[in-house]
């Protein structure tokens, strides 16, 4: 990826500010490649291009619409299984296929320890420490995981039966088109586009990259900060002296917004090692850096099982 490749990539997020969900992006369903070509400073018809390559490289090949967990009152937690042997991580992820709750893992290579993170969904913080024991038998010599909460975007109100019925379109069909969605739900076409965007606005649900597609050779930084006032800082050496092509994010990789200062994530072009290299060392050397960790995806797998049934039911109540 150069970095028009970079930039194009960084704009497909809203507003060019990265937000992750399980260490995958959050996408932006409504941004037109004229819009990303206006921000980039390239033809529309380059933006297509460009997009197309990204796509036949493997970057953007599906989508995936994932409904807020709060929708159900549920919570998001995080546990990390360590990988003690590289031929146990298929089994590991079928085994996790069989576990009611998990929605996403991620295969990743931490500073030279691999583990297999794993996103699932509890009521509290007692059901994610009985269901974080369950998870730590399929590894071997597993030491006693620790659950950590994983924040939520906010999701404002209730949904009405119209947007049940939307939004178990759209998790069906990701890139449903707003004639597609009409059809489906018997509505109008301006009815349609009402709801979608009342559901992203709202927080219901998001879009981000399906279980085809990889953010490699993309590396995600992961960088402490001493302080939450150094946040400014930071992000202004990154835009001015670091590659304003790079995605941040200002709200934390599952942190609180309120602690947002405290980790600062961002994705970083994994296949330019020199690159890379040079852009940490003088990340390191901003005042108010307290530590970088880098993690590099090796491979995911998305359990949507949970969701589906999820939805399927609460669209059967509504029936």
């Amino acid at each position: 990826m150069d970095r028009q490749d970079l930039a194009i990539y960084r704009y497909l997020s809203p507003d060019g500010v990265a937000r992750f969900w399980a260490g995958r992006r959050v996408l932006d369903p409504r941004i037109t490649p004229r819009e990303i070509g206006e921000r980039v400073g390239i033809s529309e018809s380059a933006v297509r291009v460009r997009l197309q390559r990204l796509t036949h490289r493997g970057f953007l090949r599906d989508r995936t619409v994932v409904p807020n967990p709060a929708l159900f009152g549920r919570s998001v937690f995080v546990v990390d299984l360590p990988v003690r042997q590289s031929g146990e991580v298929n089994r590991i992820l079928r085994d996790l296929a069989l576990v009611d709750g998990v929605v996403f893992t991620r295969d990743v290579m931490d500073e030279e320890e691999r583990k297999i993170q794993t996103f699932f969904v509890a009521e509290d913080l007692a059901g994610a420490g009985r269901l974080s024991a369950l998870l730590g038998r399929l590894t071997s010599g597993s030491p006693q995981l620790a659950p950590r909460p994983y924040h939520l975007p906010r999701c404002d109100g209730a949904l009405s039966p119209l947007d049940w019925k939307v939004l178990a379109c759209v998790h069906r069909v990701a890139d449903a088109t707003f004639a597609h969605i009409a059809g489906s739900v018997g509505i109008s076409q301006k009815t349609a586009a009402r709801v979608y965007n009342r559901l992203i606005d709202s927080g219901a649900c998001w879009w981000t990259h399906g279980p085809a597609s990889e953010e490699f050779p993309l590396a995600l930084v992961l960088v402490s900060l001493e302080d939450a006032s150094d946040l400014d800082r930071v992000l202004g050496w990154i835009r001015t002296e670091g590659h304003p092509w790079i995605p941040v994010a200002r709200d934390g990789f599952g942190a609180d917004p309120e602690s947002s200062g405290k980790v600062l994530p961002g994705l970083a072009p994994a296949d330019l090692p020199t690159v890379l290299e040079r852009f940490l060392r003088g990340l390191a050397g901003v005042e108010g850096v307290a530590g970088i960790r880098r993690t590099f995806p090796l491979g995911s797998v998305i359990y949507s099982s949970w969701f589906s049934d999820r939805v399927a039911q609460q669209l059967h109540t509504l029936s």
